[in-house]
């Protein structure tokens, strides 16, 4: 024997309707969080790179220095500077190297090359960018 209440379909019964509407925005969240953790991060493949930071007042020649003596190293490729191309300015910030996709050895041959020219390029320290962690 089906009462009223078993014969009405689901859209019609309130708790069974508002049930499905938030099991549908539960799905459609977890979707819009999981899509771009995957697209973004997982799928981008290696983006590594090595910024070096010179000594304060280092200046435009050092940075330029620095991108020759280093940056054509086989794997290795220098980043263009950005932003305002005031030698004044751009001499204020770091030198990156691109080292996606590069082997063990091309990247201890940039590490020796900037180990090599500390004192000639002012170079203070560098740090991996982008590297997963």
């Amino acid at each position: 024997m089906e009462t009223e209440i078993e014969s009405r379909p689901w859209w019609q019964d309130a708790k069974r309707r508002n049930r499905a509407v938030l099991v549908v925005f539960a799905v459609l969240a977890l979707g819009g969080i999981l899509f771009p953790a995957f697209s973004n991060y997982l799928f981008a493949g290696d983006q590594r790179l090595v910024v070096v930071t010179l000594a304060n007042g280092a200046g435009q020649d050092n940075r330029i220095g620095l991108k020759q003596a280093c940056g054509t190293l086989p794997g290795i490729s220098a980043i263009s500077d950005q932003g305002n191309s005031d030698p004044r300015i751009q001499g204020r910030f770091p030198v990156r190297f691109r080292i996606a996709d590069t082997t063990p050895q091309q990247e201890s041959a940039l590490l020796k090359c900037l180990n090599d020219n500390r004192q000639r390029f002012r170079i203070i320290g560098y740090l991996p960018e982008k590297d997963g962690n």
